[in-house]
């Protein structure tokens, strides 16, 4: 027999289980087994169909027995046998169901516990992660603040480095400046006293000269008393000689205006003292390489600017935009000093130090050289050229950072007018001799050669004549700056040459004089006027009527006046 068994029971509905568990309970054969429990399990209606149901019939031997029934054979009642069998039946559907539920639950908490855990794992690592971020975070900003620290300390390292060698640097400067301030008095005090010897030379000569002329006109009146005593008594005929057509008076000695004179000497000494400046600024340079090269710079730099000026406004703005920066670049420099007074023709009463950048001055002359060498280079050989460099010129030498106390240092490039063409301020002489080409402005081929040719010679007169015009007629009337040359010096300047004695007026005379009135008369009479009229009427046709000689130069003045009177429309 077996120790248990089970019969399952499939029906769909309730109704026909019943029959047939009726059925089973009332056969009257034996079972195979012993049956001590029956129970009726239905599905769960989560795990049935609509109309579908399940019965299982479990038997075991093991939990409890069941007495048979006393109406088990009885006839007359199956009912009651079967009503009280069922009662003793062990209903387990909703105990089972309950037991679902609650393995579900406990499922469902397990894996609801499995899911806080992995949640709290996954927290734990976000917070490791988290913390081991902040860590390096905290030591890169720690690191870079000590980079920034170790840097900081490093620029304070480097600015107490440059402090002491600025100081070192500054206390050399002023020992180097204390030395040259020293020269630059002990040259003052011998230049001083070489002016003061000067003096006293020309004092001395002047007076033997005076000496020599008063002599002469002694001689001169005794020659005279005893010509006039002779004539008392007439003389024996002389025989015929051939008369000159047109007597030519005697040259008076080489001795201009005894004002245009003192005035030419002291342009002539501020021009010695420039040449003695560019010497001693050599010197300086030869100690200090930083100024030699800034010097070097600026030479090279200023003579290609004033080279490439065309006469172009728009063209001439660069070059005159970098001949300013580096003029300025000059004046900025502090060291070394020099006194400027000396390089005025007339300096005023001046309270104060005296002293400026001789740099500035030293550029200031090799500005004026260059413009000096345009003028005889391009306007030599076209009058015309020299607008535009005379324009420049006046420009640079008005600009408030080249003055010194308010005074234009101008004098600098008169000081070079003077030196190559005196003819402007009625200087003459003979150009026969030696001393007289000297006076009248010819150059030499080289220093104690022979002399340049005529026309080179010709070529010069013009350009500078030209030049000169171009620097003293710019009208400044609607401008805010100051004229660095007034126009009176132009004025001056025509009257010394008109008036020099018709017995020593030279060629080159009327070629400055040419060249000074040629292309500038309309500009010259809307500044004077009718006074400009009478002045011109003056230089065009009186002055060259009254001269000695009719050379070339002269006609070429005298015809000057129909050629703007054709051309200009400029009737005087």
């Amino acid at each position: 027999m077996l120790s248990s068994t089970s019969i399952v029971l499939e029906a769909w509905d309730g109704n026909y289980t019943k029959i047939l568990l009726t059925q089973i309970l009332r056969s009257t054969e034996p079972l195979p087994v012993q049956v001590t429990r029956i129970s009726l399990q239905l599905r769960p209606p989560d795990e049935r169909t609509a109309e579908q149901h399940m019965a299982t019939l479990v038997c075991t031997t093991n939990e409890m027995e069941i007495s048979s029934s006393p109406y088990k054979k009885a006839q007359d009642s199956p009912s009651r046998q079967l009503l009280w069998e069922l009662g003793h039946l062990s209903i387990k559907s909703q105990e089972n169901f309950n037991d679902r539920l609650d393995r579900v639950n406990s499922d469902r908490e397990a894996a609801h516990t499995l899911a806080l855990a992995a949640a709290a794992a996954e927290h734990e690592r976000v917070r490791k992660s988290a913390e081991t971020q902040c860590e390096i975070l905290r030591l890169r900003i720690e690191n870079e603040r000590k980079a920034r620290e170790q840097e900081e300390q490093k620029q304070l390292e480097l600015k107490r480095q440059e402090k002491t060698e600025k100081e070192i640097a500054e206390r050399r400067r002023e020992i180097e400046q204390a030395r040259i301030a020293a020269i630059e008095q002990k040259r003052l005090d011998e230049a001083r006293k070489a002016a003061t010897a000067a003096v006293e030379k020309r004092k001395v000569e002047k007076e033997r000269q005076e000496a020599e002329a008063k002599a002469e006109a002694t001689k001169l009146l005794r020659e005279k008393q005893e010509a006039e005593q002779k004539k008392q008594t007439p003389p024996p005929k002389p025989a015929a000689a051939p008369s000159p057509s047109r007597a030519i008076p005697a040259r008076e000695p080489s001795r201009s205006d005894p004002q245009n004179e003192a005035e030419h000497q002291r342009y002539l000494e501020i021009h010695q003292r420039l040449k003695d400046l560019r010497t001693n600024m050599k010197e300086q340079a030869k100690q200090n390489e930083a100024l030699k090269i800034q010097m070097g710079d600026m030479r090279r730099e200023i003579k290609k600017c004033v080279g490439q000026l065309i006469g172009d406004k728009k063209k001439d703005k660069e070059p005159h935009a970098q001949l300013l920066k580096v003029l300025r670049t000059a004046a900025s420099v502090p060291e070394p000093k020099v006194e400027i007074p000396m390089f005025l023709a007339s300096p005023p009463p001046i309270q104060g130090s005296t002293m400026g950048p001789a740099l500035l001055v030293y550029e200031l002359n090799i500005f004026a050289k260059a413009i000096i060498s345009q003028f005889i280079d391009e306007a030599g050989v076209s009058p015309k050229a020299a607008d535009p460099v005379g324009l420049i010129a006046s420009q640079i030498f008005t600009d408030a950072a080249f003055r010194w106390n308010g005074l234009s240092l101008i004098d600098i490039l008169m000081a070079k007018f003077h030196a190559v063409c005196p003819v402007l301020w009625g200087i003459y002489g003979d150009e026969k001799t030696v001393e007289g080409k000297t006076r009248l402005g010819w150059w030499r081929e080289e220093k104690g050669g022979p002399w340049i040719s005529a026309q080179r010679h010709n070529e010069r007169m013009t350009g500078l004549g030209a030049g000169f015009a171009a620097i003293a007629l710019r009208n400044y009337n609607k401008s805010r700056q100051e004229n660095p040359y007034p126009n009176e010096n132009y004025w001056h300047s025509l009257a010394c040459i008109v008036n020099v004695p018709a017995n020593q007026v030279t060629q080159t005379h009327f070629l400055v004089l040419k060249a000074m009135i040629e292309n500038n008369a309309g500009r010259f009479l809307l500044l004077f006027g009718d006074a400009g009229r009478w002045a011109l009427r003056r230089a065009l046709v009186d002055f060259p009527q009254q001269a000695a000689q009719q050379s070339v130069a002269a006609k070429a003045v005298a015809g000057l006046w129909d050629v703007l009177r054709r051309d200009q429309k400029i009737f005087m």
